[in-house]
């Protein structure tokens, strides 16, 4: 759902959320009798009360529409997998696995301090699945931002078509901070 239908789908439910704090309060006689018959006769005699119930209507219209709409690009993040075709068969590689050794990929890289990726998969019926890279990373001052960024993209490109048999994605790379100092990178133990 869109930006626009959650804005729109907002204000619907606060309408009928108030009208059934009405309806609440004509079921235990809170407001007189009298004084809802004046009201009532007010608001039909206003232009107004025509074109709200007007706009209610086709909002209401909009949004059935879009609860059995199929169309459009549907996207995950996590717990997906992608089929990757093989010469013997289909394989299924998971979001987590790629995502995981693409930190691994650009942390190596000279400059990268830090890295933190997004992994997020398009489903689209005509062009296929799309696959959505977005590589955060922390780096130092002894390198050019733009060689670093240009070593992520050709390095996760490399293992995105090489190794799992990707070839539809998106590789973006952002720089979050630019950290000063010599850094000392500590042996892992596995």
């Amino acid at each position: 759902m869109g930006f626009i239908n959650r804005i729109l789908l907002f204000f619907y439910t606060l309408c009928f959320g108030a009208v059934s704090l009405g309806v609440i309060l004509l079921v235990f006689n809170i407001v007189p009798e009298r004084v809802l018959l004046n009201e009532y006769q007010y608001a039909v005699t206003q232009w107004q009360t025509g074109a709200i119930a007007g706009v209610v209507f086709l909002i209401s219209i909009h949004l059935l529409f879009c609860a059995f709409s199929t169309k459009g690009n549907k996207e995950t993040t996590s717990g997906e997998i992608i089929l990757v075709h093989g010469e013997a068969g289909d394989v299924s590689v998971s979001l987590n696995a790629v995502k995981s050794m693409v930190e691994r990929i650009s942390s190596n890289v000279r400059g990268v301090r830090e890295t933190k990726v997004k992994t997020l998969l398009e489903h689209d019926k005509d062009k296929g699945d799309l696959l959505k890279l977005d590589i955060r990373i922390q780096v130092g001052q002894e390198r050019s931002i733009a060689a670093i960024s240009d070593d992520i993209r050709t390095q996760a490109g490399k293992y995105l078509t090489e190794i799992a048999c990707i070839t539809n994605f998106d590789v973006a790379v952002s720089v979050l901070e630019i950290v000063s100092g010599v850094v000392v990178k500590k042996r892992r133990l596995k």
